[in-house]
């Protein structure tokens, strides 16, 4: 019997942890097909995920952490894939968090969000992030109207509707957070979340550290600002 869910991880030099998230997925999830998205990696990333049991897509130049994202999301649309869960490879996810996800999808949510804020026993950062967080919540709440307490989340289920969204060609591709939850209400979809207990990443990189994070607000805002100008999105392309 065919799977109804795809588990998507986007995947840059990953390969040192990626043996034990796999595992614990395949311990939890052991119907569900894996797809890894390795974004031009250095290491082993591709060679691990294969001896795992995982698809592959390796992208031919570096298109960062959105387009691995959508790159998975899009692989699941075109193969008719009812669910798909995006999952980070750098082991701050549980896989026990997805299904309360999948459940949301299936009750009619097109788009499900596992919210740390909302696990009181989550790890959710330093000072700096959670104030980064709660800016683009308090934004995306203030153009939307949406009460979503963790838009940086990685940890997303998708149904056929948000998965169209996510792979149109002028959807975000960056870093694809509280923009992306503004275009997600502007093509009126179903949004909600549930809580995950993330984990400390195992990656010492973070594409929010150091200058990062001050060319990511930057980034963010201005995304924020074409998200609420631009023509809906629910309109077909």
């Amino acid at each position: 019997m065919r799977s109804e869910l795809l588990i998507t991880l986007p995947a840059l030099n990953e390969a040192n942890n990626l043996s034990e998230v796999l595992g614990a997925l395949r311990v939890s999830w052991p119907e569900a097909v894996l797809l890894v998205v390795d974004d031009a990696s250095t290491d082993a990333t591709a060679a691990v995920a294969r001896s795992h049991g995982a698809l592959v897509a390796t992208l031919p130049f570096r298109l960062g952490y959105g387009g691995g994202v959508q790159a998975g999301i899009k692989y699941g649309l075109r193969h008719g894939f009812p669910i798909v869960v995006t999952f980070d490879a750098d082991g701050q996810h549980d896989p026990l968090d997805i299904g309360p996800l999948v459940e949301a999808v299936r009750g009619g949510a097109d788009l499900a969000i596992g919210s740390r804020v909302l696990a009181s026993e989550s790890y959710r950062g330093g000072f700096a992030r959670q104030w980064g967080r709660s800016l683009f919540a308090g934004l995306a709440r203030g153009l939307t109207g949406l009460r979503i307490t963790d838009p940086t989340s990685g940890l997303k289920a998708l149904g056929p509707r948000g998965q169209a969204l996510f792979a149109l060609s002028r959807f975000p591709d960056r870093y694809p957070d509280a923009d992306a939850l503004v275009l997600a209400r502007r093509a009126r979809l179903t949004i909600t979340e549930r809580p995950a207990r993330m984990r400390p990443s195992r990656n010492r990189r973070s594409m929010h550290g150091g200058l990062g994070a001050v060319a990511y607000v930057f980034n963010m805002l201005f995304s924020l600002f074409v998200a609420t100008t631009g023509r809906d999105l629910h309109r077909k392309e």
